[in-house]
């Protein structure tokens, strides 16, 4: 499987949710808006300047549903930091985003995969160590993947009320 594979996949789904739990992610298309980050431009996109946050957008008008939940430790990296500042902008154009500091709930400490799930079809994201993904990998069983989600959910708060609780410095 290849991200052209995946996106086929997400293409047709109407119910689409990440899990995030790795403390950094060394993607390239990232690294521009990262040094940016770095250097103090807070500026956010718009889906009319990004393709992503378009698709988001408009797919969540044609009724998709998307979400996420990102469970963080502390202390933040410098890359946690940069992501929750950048989904506001995913937040903005639909996505529901919810995170969760794993030191809340032991539940949240065996949360240690990244994953997509595309209404019932999961697909692990698989990095290396230092965070750079290295391929997407289908699950052949998705029961574990579910039961992931669930516990992040069930542990985790909206974004806005996160920022605004823990990490006010972030708010855009």
């Amino acid at each position: 499987m290849d991200l052209e594979d995946m996106a086929v996949i997400a293409a047709g789904s109407s119910d689409l949710f990440r899990l995030e739990a790795l403390p950094t992610y060394l993607v390239a298309q990232e690294d521009v808006d990262f040094t940016a980050w770095k250097r103090g431009s807070r500026a956010l996109p718009t889906p009319e300047t990004n393709s992503w946050l378009a698709h988001i957008r408009d797919t969540t008008a044609a009724g998709a549903c998307w979400s996420r939940v990102r469970v963080l430790d502390y202390p933040l990296s410098e890359y946690s930091e940069f992501e929750l500042h950048g989904y506001q902008a995913n937040a903005a154009a639909g996505e529901t985003i919810h995170v969760a500091d794993r030191a809340w709930s032991p539940e949240l400490d065996g949360l240690r995969v990244d994953f997509w799930v595309f209404d019932t079809t999961v697909i692990r994201m698989i990095y290396d160590e230092a965070g750079h993904f290295v391929r997407p990998e289908p699950a052949d069983d998705p029961r574990p993947y579910l039961g992931m989600r669930a516990v992040a959910l069930r542990h985790a708060i909206p974004l806005a009320d996160f920022l605004a609780d823990h990490e006010p410095r972030l708010i855009a």
